[in-house]
């Protein structure tokens, strides 16, 4: 039976809706060409089928845009897919050559810039009385290593965020035809942008994830040119904050929610098992895109070609009936397969240490003000986070 709802209803409870439809069906179309996957094992077998599941065709949007939008995004490198999304040997080429900065070696050298960020940005909150967790932590702190590492500089960092998120936006957000207007102009001028600063650190040869990858131009597989950097360098910036900063903010809502905070404060041991829980109960990342090149029956519906499948990583731990508090670390918060997420490591120790930084800082156990509630962002069924998240004490 189709999803009658829509995608305003996954911001206030994607779970409930994700149980009612897998006791239907084990994938659920929401528009003709495209089906939400809940049942558990199925969402493993795509995972793993990365012949028949392609992943080639994540970037190209998954929402319509109006025909002026389209017209200015066809100019664009909007519909070229990732070198992260292919598959073998170009995917494996890729993420060999740049996996290097986001081992747990090499993340755990960042841990003292990481801690060092989180304390400036949190400074002394004995004399407050409220904090807003998205705006003064969760979006600069993973925002700023992400850029250090690939190298934009700090004036560009606001205005690069703008410009991601309007990406962002155009992918998974069911916006208005004029502000798909205004999105689509905005990934040209961050494009131009992207390229102008691929230019400038060749030229200077300044160490960077954008030089490693303009010096890897005609290795094997690796990067074909610079039209392929700026995709990348789209996806990293992206996946390098998004899913954090929804983590960071996720884990922040759950413990004010469940009443946990204090017990966490005592224990910050516990810290790194309360992130995996997160990942688990309340993942910022809720689906990951595959699709079908032929028309593909799954469990007896059947699937048209260039179709896509969004597999339910947020139904994953609640229908495979894993509570968080007793089975945290059986999630896919991370997805799964060879297009699992190279910076999961990076992303753990970031969320790791704003908690740590967070409840320690805070001089009582916090509470949401009713006359200034959190606010979820529309992320469609890809994401599940805050725009703001303002608690008081």
């Amino acid at each position: 039976m189709p999803f009658s709802g829509r995608l305003e209803d996954f911001m206030v409870d994607p779970y409930s809706i994700y149980r009612l439809m897998n006791a239907e069906a084990p994938l659920t179309p929401v528009s003709p060409t495209d089906f939400v996957v809940t049942d558990p094992a199925l969402i493993m077998e795509i995972f793993e089928n990365h012949d028949v599941f392609t992943s080639v065709h994540n970037l190209e949007g998954q929402v319509p845009v109006s025909d002026e939008a389209r017209a200015v995004l066809d100019q664009t490198l909007f519909y070229r897919g990732a070198l992260f999304n292919e598959t073998p040997p170009e995917h494996s080429a890729f993420r060999k050559t740049f996996i290097r900065p986001f081992t747990p070696a090499s993340v755990e050298k960042l841990a003292p810039r990481i801690r060092e960020l989180a304390a400036d940005m949190c400074g002394d909150m004995s004399g407050r009385d409220g904090f807003d967790v998205m705006g003064g932590l969760a979006f600069p702190l993973p925002i700023k290593i992400i850029s250090d590492m690939i190298g934009i500089p700090e004036d560009d960092r606001q205005q690069v965020k703008q410009w991601n998120d309007m990406w962002v936006a155009l992918q998974v957000a069911p916006l208005p035809p004029e502000a798909q207007l205004g999105a689509a102009m905005s990934v040209r001028a961050y494009e131009d942008y992207v390229r102008e600063l691929i230019a400038t650190i060749r030229a200077e040869r300044r160490p960077c994830l954008i030089l490693d990858m303009a010096d890897a131009i005609g290795t094997p597989g690796a990067v074909h040119d610079v039209d392929d950097i700026i995709v990348a360098i789209r996806v990293m910036i992206a996946a390098g904050h998004e899913t954090t900063s929804g983590l960071i903010g996720n884990a922040v809502n759950r413990l004010v929610e469940t009443g946990r905070w204090a017990d966490l404060a005592k224990n910050p041991e516990d810290i790194p098992a309360f992130v995996e829980e997160t990942l688990a109960a309340d993942p910022s990342v809720q689906s990951a895109p595959r699709s079908v090149e032929k028309d593909t029956v799954i469990r007896g519906i059947t699937v048209p070609a260039r179709a896509r499948l969004h597999l339910a990583i947020g139904a994953y731990s609640a229908l495979a009936g894993q509570d968080g508090e007793s089975e945290a670390h059986k999630h896919l918060g991370f997805g799964h397969g060879i297009h699992r997420c190279m910076g999961s490591h990076l992303a753990r120790t970031e969320s790791r240490i704003a908690l740590e930084t967070l409840l320690a800082a805070i001089p009582a156990t916090p509470r949401f003000d009713d006359a200034a509630p959190p606010v979820r962002l529309p992320g469609g069924f890809v994401f599940r986070s805050f725009s703001s998240l303002p608690i008081s004490w």
